[in-house]
């Protein structure tokens, strides 16, 4: 957490000075930009809301009612790992865990809530290759087959990590890594896979459930398409107007380049890198595209710190009541 905070308030700092020095040249330019940041903060704040509730709505599909939280309940666990996401190095993965031990702390079975998991991170790899599909052919459709190279590989690469982490759940994947524990536990006995007999037959009771997989991936598409949405307000607020169709390219393409930074905290200059390059397939100019992306970062560091200081909270509460 104190990593977080530290990365936060670095991060806060790079965005405001890159917003003054991007524009310092030209004043009236630079007041633009300013007049324009609290309306252009708020819409992606306002934006980013129904994000948070699509992707607390998709780990709630996948859960049996009996073991279902209350809603609110699962989106404070949806900020805590955004807040992750977004301020702590490979903050995906760091805050998935997080909220995992936090469901089994409150009372949820750990093999429940590590095949939950483990399937929500597969089917939002799932829904991120659908909507890069998509947006490779809004692209196709708005005439520019001849630029569509990084976007084929961008999808090709969506596809293959998708199918590669559902691959890894099947019976034939599971059973050779029982193997592999079984040996090295002959040498390192804490490694003896009991655990993963149950683990495997709660993820594969998950997969069961149709209905469920298909609500939750949908669930996570929505979330992708309102971050076209944000992108859409983003760049029609800093002043270049584009259609939702356009903004739905950039935000398709520039998540697909984002993923390459899931180490870094937030995926820093990696994301602002993506939109630039992204927004250059539709023609916005690079100034603008970067005053959108440093926009998206102040709202990430925003939500972020408040996300942390939040699961502080939660995490005080924990200690005291046991």
């Amino acid at each position: 957490m104190q990593r977080g905070l530290r990365n936060g308030l670095i991060l806060g700092g790079l965005a405001l000075i890159g917003i003054v020095a991007l524009n310092a040249r030209d004043l009236a330019g630079l007041g633009t930009v300013l007049a324009a940041f609290p309306l252009a903060l708020a819409a992606s704040l306002a934006s980013h809301l129904p994000q948070l509730l699509f992707t607390g709505l998709a780990w709630l599909a996948l859960l049996p009612a009996p073991q279902r939280p209350r809603i609110r309940r699962i989106l404070l666990l949806r900020w805590y790992r955004e807040a992750c996401d977004s301020l702590v190095p490979a903050g995906a993965v760091v805050g998935q865990a997080a909220v995992t031990r936090l469901m089994i702390r409150d009372g949820m079975p750990a093999d429940l809530a590590a095949g939950t998991a483990t399937l929500g991170i597969t089917l939002e790899a799932v829904s991120q290759m659908l909507f890069t599909l998509l947006g490779l052919a809004t692209f196709l459709a708005l005439g520019h087959a001849t630029e569509a190279t990084g976007f084929w590989i961008g999808a090709g690469v969506a596809a293959v990590t998708a199918v590669a982490l559902v691959a890894l759940q099947r019976p034939w994947a599971l059973g050779l890594l029982r193997r592999v524990l079984e040996r090295l536990s002959r040498r390192w006995p804490r490694l003896e896979p009991v655990w993963l007999d149950r683990f495997q037959e709660s993820l594969l009771r998950l997969h069961e459930d149709r209905k469920a997989l298909v609500l939750s991936t949908l669930s996570h598409l929505g979330s992708w398409m309102m971050g076209a949405v944000e992108m859409f307000l983003l760049l029609n607020i800093t002043g270049f107007p584009v259609t939702f169709a356009e903004a739905l390219v950039i935000e398709s393409f520039a998540q697909v380049i984002r993923s390459a930074g899931f180490l870094l905290p937030g995926a820093a200059l990696v994301q602002e890198g993506a939109i630039v390059a992204a927004g250059a397939l539709i023609g916005v100019p690079p100034g603008i595209a970067l005053n959108a992306a440093l926009i998206r970062r102040t709202r990430e560091i925003l939500v972020g710190l408040s996300g942390l200081g939040a699961w502080r909270r939660d995490e005080a509460r924990g200690r005291r009541t046991t």
